[in-house]
């Protein structure tokens, strides 16, 4: 079955070489007592701490920009703050609320019983990554994990107050994962995930196993979301490799006008209009899209915002994404209806409810549930494929 990908990279953004900190405490709001060993981090970065016996905490080496600071602790309720570095030094103070129970790791919803045994595959697949993507990700925890099936909406949803921990020996990462949302829609064939990860670099002395790190990194990186992201926001689509083409639904009503204006006319002149006219006239039947040649501007798809960095991309119907500098892996080639090996990746992608979506220096986007994308990307865009957002390229 072939399930579209909807994810969320929380926004985060960069606006200068230039580094701060973010310095403050963390308190229960019940006593006003100060908290040690929460957790904090920066979601979709390798940057992290814990507060110390006083309760308080300091991250270093950041960049100016607005992050979504998470902070988590057991026996209190996750809190998740945007703040806004290298506008103010002001120290910050975080009041936890304790949970109910005092025991964050107890279930109340109620859930399949042996949820893993029954739905532990789907979740493998479309969240960790296809066999092959996901042999050398290692899901650490998953008896923390429940499943909920609905028989009536036909959804299948997971979930967790405990973090999810990944350890990735090809990328060189452990990924500490707080999970917000993980549902498949059998009815729409759609699957969507939402979650806030802290990447922590795996310890090695090896310069060998440096380079294969470094190596692999590169290798995902190329022709991901992420890279697109960024190629769209440098304006850099063309030198990435990327292309973008229009792609049109076409209803039985427009397929049929079709046929009869080719009934009437002995040309038509304008070139696009041709490309439209032909390729409808020439669907299959049970088809009902056309992709049109003509290569679209970036400036076309993407638009300035007060906020110089911050872009908005927007499009209506849906777009093909092709990068001409990476072929599909194999494995992918496999779950085609026709296998079409050493053939260039390429992705469709559509707005959810034709609402723009933000995109960030760095390849992060704002509104990213709205984001849909059927192809290369519903496959390879995984956990165990997952970059942080303070990624570069390794030249």
């Amino acid at each position: 079955m072939k399930l579209k990908l909807t994810s969320l990279f929380l926004f985060l953004f960069f606006i200068a070489n230039a580094q701060y900190k973010i310095t403050g405490k963390v308190i229960d709001s019940e006593t006003k007592k100060p908290l040690e060993g929460v957790s904090l981090f920066l979601s979709h970065t390798t940057l992290g701490t814990n507060t110390n016996l006083k309760g308080e905490f300091q991250l270093d080496h950041l960049k100016p920009g607005k992050y979504d600071l998470v902070i988590t602790s057991l026996s209190y309720e996750d809190n998740i703050i945007t703040v806004q570095v290298g506008q103010s030094n002001e120290a910050f103070i975080f009041q936890l609320k304790p949970t109910a129970t005092q025991l964050k790791e107890v279930i109340v919803e109620t859930y399949d019983e042996n949820g893993w045994e029954k739905w532990g595959d789907n979740f493998k697949s479309f969240f960790i990554g296809s066999p092959e993507l996901a042999k050398n990700c290692v899901f650490k925890n998953p008896e923390v994990l429940k499943f909920k099936f609905g028989t009536n909406s036909n959804k299948l949803r997971a979930f967790t107050n405990e973090k999810l921990i990944f350890e990735n020996s090809q990328l060189g990462y452990k990924i500490i994962y707080l999970l917000s949302k993980f549902e498949i829609d059998f009815n729409s064939n759609t699957f969507s995930f939402k979650g806030y990860p802290l990447f922590e670099e795996m310890k090695t002395n090896k310069i060998k196993q440096i380079a294969e790190w470094n190596k692999a990194r590169n290798e995902i990186y190329k022709g991901s979301l992420r890279h697109f992201t960024r190629s769209l926001f440098n304006n850099e689509i063309e030198k990435e490799g990327f292309e973008i083409r229009r792609v049109l639904s076409v209803s039985e009503e427009e397929s049929a006008r079709v046929k009869e204006v080719f009934k009437k006319i002995n040309r038509i002149e304008n070139k696009d209009s041709l490309d439209y006219y032909t390729k409808v006239k020439d669907l299959s039947f049970g088809d009902d899209r056309v992709i049109l040649n003509a290569l679209l501007s970036r400036d076309s798809l993407v638009f300035n915002d007060k906020d110089s960095n911050v872009k908005k991309f927007y499009f209506p119907d849906h777009l093909q994404v092709i990068n001409k500098y990476k072929k599909i892996q194999n494995e992918f080639a496999k779950t085609l209806p026709v296998y079409r090996a050493n053939e260039y990746i390429r992705t469709d992608i559509s707005l959810r409810t034709n609402t723009p979506v933000y995109i960030y220096p760095n390849g992060d986007y704002f509104n990213g549930l709205e984001l849909l994308t059927d192809g290369y990307w519903a496959w390879s865009e995984k956990v165990s494929t997952m970059l942080p957002s303070d990624f570069s390229l390794i030249k």
